[in-house]
C-alpha cells in the first residue's frame, strides 16, 4: 500500500509558518511584528491524538473505511518519530471522542511545542463522524481557542481530517503538461485548506478534499 498522503504532508510540515488569524492579517503592522515560525524547541514536541472510525452504527448508513488501520498505524509511527505522544482511539463514539477532547483541551501544554489532532472517518459538510453521530468540528475547535486552552495560546493547533466533506463526487482531472499557459475550469482544489476559527488564531485546519466533496 501506498504511503498515505497525509503522511507525506506530515513528513514535510515542520518546522511550521505561522497562521495568523484574519484579524491580524488585516493589520500589515501587527502581521509584520510575527515572528516567521513557531518557536519549535520546548521540552515536548506536544500530544497527537488520532481518533480512527472503521465501523458505525447501522443506523448511520455508512460503509465500513477498510484500510483505515493501515493509515492509523502509518501516522502514529510518523508522529513518534517527530517525537509526539501518540494516543489513538478507534471507533469511539460521539459522548466518549467529546470527553477525550475536552480533556486534552484542558491539559497543561506549557512544555509542549504544539498540538495535533487527527480523524480518519467519514464526513460531511462542517461535520465528522463518530462511531454513532456526528460531531461539529466548530465545536471540536471550539474547546482549543485561547480563551478555553490558555496553554495552547501562541502555538500550532493542527487538525487533520481524512474524510469526506460532503455529497458533491469529484471529477478525475488531467495535469497540464510543462509549458501549458491555459488552466482547466475543471481542475478541483484538493490537499490542504487553511483556514483560521472566528476568534482563534495558530489554527491549521487540513482537509483530504475540497469542501461540499
Amino acid at each position: 500500500m501506498k504511503t498515505p498522503p497525509t503522511v507525506v504532508f506530515i513528513h514535510s510540515f515542520f518546522f511550521v509558518s505561522r497562521v495568523p488569524s484574519l484579524t491580524t492579517m488585516a493589520s500589515e503592522e501587527k502581521a509584520s511584528d510575527l515572528p516567521l515560525e513557531y518557536q519549535m524547541d520546548n521540552k515536548q514536541r506536544g500530544l497527537a491524538l488520532i481518533f480512527n472510525q472503521e465501523h458505525f452504527d447501522l443506523k448511520l448508513n455508512l460503509n465500513q473505511r477498510r484500510g483505515t488501520a493501515k493509515d492509523k498505524a502509518s501516522l502514529t509511527e510518523r508522529f513518534q518519530e517527530l517525537g509526539f505522544k501518540v494516543k489513538a482511539y478507534d471507533d469511539i463514539k460521539k459522548k466518549k471522542m467529546l470527553c477525550i477532547l475536552r480533556k486534552a483541551a484542558e491539559a497543561n501544554h506549557t512544555d509542549a511545542d504544539c498540538f495535533v489532532c487527527v480523524f480518519l472517518s467519514h464526513g460531511d459538510d462542517g461535520h465528522v463522524f463518530a462511531r454513532d453521530n456526528t460531531v461539529d468540528i466548530k465545536e471540536i475547535t471550539a474547546l482549543f481557542k485561547g480563551n478555553r486552552c490558555r496553554s495552547l495560546v501562541g502555538k500550532p493547533k493542527i487538525f487533520i481530517f481524512q474524510a469526506c466533506r460532503g455529497k458533491v463526487h469529484e471529477n478525475a482531472v488531467t495535469p497540464l503538461a510543462r509549458g501549458d499557459s491555459e488552466m482547466s475550469s475543471e481542475v478541483v482544489e484538493e490537499a490542504a485548506i487553511l483556514c483560521t476559527p472566528p476568534a482563534g488564531e495558530d489554527f491549521l485546519m487540513c482537509y483530504c478534499v475540497s469542501e461540499g466533496e
